[in-house]
């Protein structure tokens, strides 16, 4: 009895896996078969905290926007951190970036992206003595998030959102929660300007 139920559970689960799924499918062909492509740009930024320190990540991506789903390629950088500091990490890396907006109208957007990357760490640690310690890492991070803008404005909006990264290759200590906030720029919204 109790395998015939969770013989009954399993299937429906997987039913309703191959459901979302060919749901999600369906809905990038419509866009592809339906809307040209266009060029999307953008800087992008993260903020985490790393073995108890404060390290902000920024980037430049490039990319094809399809409306429900985009594709772009990035590169990352950590931002200064200050000579006096105990440990100093810099980071650096390209990426491939895939976007999938579940909600997308005049006010609202809520996008679900995948990122993974390839690059260099150089870590560096001084103990009690002043002395210094230096290490170089290939990282290969993989992200997981989530974000959501307002449009307050025709051409401005806010953004927030959350996530987590993991290293693939360990000791260079890039895996870690990440968090977004910042503003959101509209450029379709300028011409209208003119």
């Amino acid at each position: 009895m109790i395998l015939r139920l969770m013989a009954c559970g399993v299937f429906f689960f997987v039913q309703s896996a191959i459901a979302q799924f060919g749901s999600i499918c369906d809905s990038i062909s419509h866009y592809k078969k339906n809307t040209e492509p266009s060029f999307s740009g953008s800087l992008d930024g993260r903020y985490s905290y790393i073995l108890g320190k404060s390290v902000d990540i920024y980037g430049l991506r490039l990319g094809a926007d399809y409306k429900k789903f985009a594709v772009f390629g990035g590169i990352y950088f950590t931002g200064f951190q200050s000579e006096s500091q105990e440990k100093r990490f810099s980071y650096f890396y390209l990426s491939g970036t895939g976007e999938y907006r579940w909600i997308q109208n005049d006010r609202w957007q809520f996008n679900q992206t995948a990122q993974v990357g390839v690059g260099m760490a150089n870590l560096e640690f001084k103990n009690t003595q002043g002395e210094t310690t230096y290490s170089d890492h290939i990282i290969i991070p993989v992200e997981i998030g989530a974000n959501a803008t307002y449009r307050v404005w025709n051409f401005i909006g806010i953004s927030a959102g959350i996530g987590a990264r993991i290293s693939v290759i360990p000791g260079s200590y890039f895996s870690a929660p990440y968090y977004t906030a910042g503003l959101a720029f509209f450029p379709d919204a300028f011409p209208h300007w003119f």
